[in-house]
């Protein structure tokens, strides 16, 4: 039985002082009390309410009583009745039990998400790893206390593979710090999914935009989480919120040194917040606001234009470069006069494109001719099948093609000034800094100064005055369900470098929230992996506890996930942060940076000899190269830069250990404790040599994402240190010489006689050509290309060769540009308007690695004159130490042919570089 007295107007849970009741004549209630005494009651002040429905809590099963889950819970017991129904839940206190009635939609009984299913087995699973691990780590203490996971948390949804929730955006978001497309995009994500994936690469502004996602949390009254594997990686998200004068709605509770410091400091932070809140300025006007909102993005998206186009012209300038070298002082016709020097670079491509398909079987009809005509004026005296025509057009392209990018880029400047962009972005964020300080005023303004005992803030009421002080929480994975109220979830959960997290590492951060984002960059360094996982295996390959949540979240939601690349890039110079966008990232990265004077990327070789040594004791270490880091390195190429700008960066911690003896005023240590920092100058040296115990050591050293971090920490040098041979049997460090190589122009090592692809030319040539070839599809005489196009790009999508690419129909001499070597015969079919049909080369490198033809029968075999063009082309490619595939249509097996050719061609390049 159940009575409640509501002469208040509000439930009051009376049964337990009450012996009995009875009615009354006069039609009200007798109330018969402990200790005998008897008062009357009008009938409307009193319900009585009975046979409730009991629930014992015990096992998977917990009360959440209004929004948070009580461990202490044991029973609940819920009343119906004619005004809505009551629960009263009965609790362990001390030594007794306790109880208190709610009504009941404030009262709700849950399963835990990891009773049953997929969920459970996980569970199961991430406890079996943790179990394997000595008492003091850190994950064993949380672990054994994680015995329910609310079905409503993060790691709920997560565990049970539950689709992404989406809602509609609550207002025009706000973004007191600097703002992009991309980050903009990030941020709207992360406000209206359940779950997100923000990818910051190295120099992309994650910060920024993590603390532009708590600005629009904030706002909403919401509370957010920002943890990390450590607590050095979210200290940067502090001292940016205290910078910009909101430091005081953060409340740091990692370790416990900072937990003791925060807790002391309350006395005065609670000044900051009274004057803070007394200064509090009016909001903005929500149009205003909105109408630059508008306006920035629509202007943003032309600065992004601006920049891509920048970095375009840069690299075509740097082509053109290698273009006119490998020319060799060869005199070219000028073709003075001709119509189509003065059409756009495309026109000149599409004529080449054009001409190749009509050398290959596709005559043109009376129509066609006229349309080249008006495309591409008179070609009257110009002979598309003489390859120095053809060079002459090429140069022609990148003058053009240069020419307009510097129109549009002066066309896009002179956009951005006229709409005073600086201006309208600085408007904006003084609007959106206005929003935020009005809102957090008015918050403050009606909260009583509170000094909370470090010791009892956690604990029931306390913690939900606490969590309204101070709705922002730092905190590390291990520590942050230890630093809230139990059972309490946050509305946010932000995991920072999620890259070096493991699932259960962050399952500990996920039982505390409901929504989640996860922030960080897949392509560098993953996380060390928990040594007792080795010896139990996931039940879905999504939750392995040695992948990162990262990895983890894409595998589990697929295309689902909702992610955002930060892909403007403000950190390296151009040519650094270009080998890593080259190499990892796809091209997606767009340098919004300038390149410097002088060489931004610089090889230096040790002289001949193996100088790696294995210690006895553990360990690598290359003295030869400490010694070429101290006498000519520093003196040569760091004596304008300060010592404290300077980084020596090594895979391996004997080397690290070593440079910091020798030069004691220059930070040097192991890439991976590098990762999140950077430095002007960057030097790495790479210790291995070609020694077998060097090359033994290339499966860590010439890890990929231990490349891209070592590289993406210099902003204006990166320095690389390393053998004599330069590392030819390695893959990465390989490519990052070849970049670098590219990339110099003062070097003057030369290789071979087989040049750099023109990736930009054949790329864009390439595209009109398959373009022009569909729409001319029935006219052509040969199709078998299309076919060995198209299993090539299946084949280079493959992950083992993503860092190759393939463009077709290239011209012999622009693979091979000195004639005077060749015979006369050989010479003259070059000069022949000769090509092939593809190049598979390193796009990394721009590096040639192998060429295909396709041979039909009937074009080939039948035609005597054809044999004799293939032998010629076989012997060049035979002189130049190219290697060359022959596909013939009547043959079978061709992706497997194709992908020795590639694994034969790559081991072929791997040799010592003289």
């Amino acid at each position: 039985m159940l009575i409640s007295d509501q002469s208040t107007g509000r439930f009051q849970d009376r049964t337990a002082d009450i012996a009995g009741v009875e009615p009354l004549p006069d039609g009200r209630v007798g109330i018969m009390f402990n200790g005998g005494k008897r008062y009357p009651y009008g009938a409307n002040r009193v319900r009585v309410l009975r046979d409730p429905q009991h629930t014992t809590l015990s096992g998977d099963l917990r009360a959440e009583v209004c929004g948070t889950v009580w461990d202490s819970a044991i029973e609940v017991a819920t009343f119906a009745g004619p005004e809505g129904g009551w629960s009263r839940v009965f609790y362990r206190s001390g030594e007794g039990v306790k109880h208190r009635a709610y009504p009941a939609f404030q009262v709700r009984v849950l399963t835990s998400a990891t009773a049953t299913g997929a969920a459970a087995d996980v569970f199961r699973y991430w406890r079996a790893v943790v179990a394997g691990l000595p008492d003091d780590d850190p994950l064993v203490r949380p672990y054994r206390r994680l015995s329910f996971v609310d079905p409503e948390s993060a790691l709920g949804a997560y565990l049970a593979g539950r689709p992404i929730e989406r809602r509609e955006p609550a207002g025009v978001p706000i973004f007191p710090f600097r703002c992009n497309l991309s980050q903009r995009q990030a941020v709207e994500n992360a406000l209206t999914c359940s779950a997100s994936v923000i990818e910051g690469p190295p120099g992309t502004g994650k910060t920024e935009t993590i603390l532009n996602l708590i600005a629009n949390i904030t706002v909403r009254d919401e509370t957010v989480g920002i943890v990390s594997h450590t607590n050095s990686a979210v200290d940067n998200v502090r001292e940016k919120l205290e910078e910009l004068g909101f430091g005081h709605v953060l409340a740091s509770l990692g370790k416990m040194e900072k937990r003791k410091a925060f807790f002391a400091d309350q006395a005065t932070r609670n000044a900051q917040v009274a004057a803070f809140a007394a200064e509090t300025p009016p909001p903005p006007d929500p149009r205003r606001l909105a109408d630059v909102d508008r306006r920035l993005r629509r202007l943003q998206s032309g600065e992004r234009t601006r920049a891509e186009r920048r970095h375009e012209i840069a690299a075509h300038r740097l082509e053109r470069e290698h273009f006119e070298r490998h020319l060799h002082g060869d005199e070219i016709p000028d073709l003075a006069g001709l119509p189509l020097l003065r059409r756009s670079s495309g026109r000149i491509l599409d004529y080449l494109a054009e001409s190749e398909l009509e050398r290959n079987g596709a005559r043109p009809g009376l129509f066609r001719r006229i349309r080249k005509y008006f495309r591409y004026g008179s070609v009257r005296g110009l002979d598309p099948e003489d390859t120095e025509v053809v060079l002459r057009l090429q140069r022609a392209y990148y003058a053009k093609r240069i020419a307009e990018l510097d129109e549009e880029i002066a066309r896009l400047d002179d956009e951005l000034r006229r709409a005073d962009f600086d201006r309208l972005a600085q408007e904006h964020r003084d609007l959106s800094v206005q929003a935020l300080h009005a809102h957090l005023g008015e918050r403050y303004r009606g909260l009583a100064r509170t000094v909370h005992d470090g010791d009892q803030y956690r604990r029931g009421k306390e913690f939900r005055r606490f969590i309204e002080d101070y709705p922002v929480l730092l905190s590390t994975c291990h520590s942050l369900s230890s630093s809230i109220a139990s059972g309490f979830l946050l509305d946010y959960l932000i995991i920072d470098e999620a890259s070096q997290v493991d699932p259960l590492v962050a399952g500990l951060a996920l039982a505390c929230c409901r929504h989640l984002v996860v922030v960080g960059d897949s392509r560098q360094l993953p996380p060390i992996p928990i040594a007792s996982a080795a010896d139990h295996v996931a039940p879905s390959p999504a939750y392995d506890c040695r992948k990162s949540i990262l990895e983890s979240l894409r595998e589990v939601h697929g295309d689902e996930l909702p992610r955002e690349l930060l892909r403007e890039h403000y950190r390296c110079d151009p040519a650094i942060i270009g080998f890593c966008n080259k190499k990892f990232y796809d091209d997606e990265l767009i340098p919004y940076t300038s390149g410097g004077d002088g060489r931004p990327m610089i090889v230096v070789r040790t002289v001949e000899g193996n100088h790696m040594r294995r210690h006895r004791t553990g360990g690598r270490s290359n003295r030869r190269e400490l010694e070429v880091i101290r006498a000519e390195v520093i003196p040569a190429h760091c004596a304008e830069v300060d010592p404290a700008d300077i980084g020596v960066t090594t895979p391996y911690r004997l080397q690290a250990d070593k440079v910091r003896d020798l030069l004691d005023q220059i930070a040097s240590d192991t890439v991976h404790k590098f990762q999140g920092r950077q430095k002007k100058v960057v030097v790495m040296t790479t210790v291995l040599d070609e020694s077998w115990p060097g090359r033994s050591g290339l499966p860590f050293a010439d890890d990929p994402h231990l490349i891209n971090v070592a590289v993406s920490r210099a902003i204006e040098r990166f320095i690389l240190v390393t053998n004599n041979d330069m590392m030819p049997t390695s893959r990465h460090i390989r490519d990052l010489v070849g970049h670098i190589r590219y990339h110099d122009l003062d070097e003057d090592v030369v290789d071979s006689a087989v040049v750099s692809i023109f990736d930009l030319l054949y790329q864009r040539y390439s595209q009109r050509l398959r373009s022009l070839a569909g729409r001319l599809r029935n006219e052509r005489a040969y199709k078998s290309e299309d076919i060995a196009w198209t299993v090539l790009h299946d084949i280079l999508a493959e992950e083992r060769y993503q860092h190759l690419t393939v463009v077709a129909q290239v011209l012999v001499q622009n693979l091979f540009p000195d004639l005077s070597v060749l015979t006369p015969e050989q010479a003259k079919y070059v000069g022949h308007r000769a090509s092939v049909d593809f190049v598979v080369y390193n796009r990394v490198t721009n590096r040639p690695l192998l060429a295909i033809e396709v041979d039909g029968f009937a074009f080939h075999e039948n035609k005597p004159e054809q044999l004799r063009r293939d032998e010629l082309k076989n012997q060049v490619f035979r002189f130049h130490d190219m290697p060359l595939l022959r596909l013939p249509t009547t043959g079978s097996g061709e992706q497997q042919r194709i992908r020795q050719a590639l694994d034969d061609a790559e081991a072929h390049w791997a040799r010592p570089i003289s």
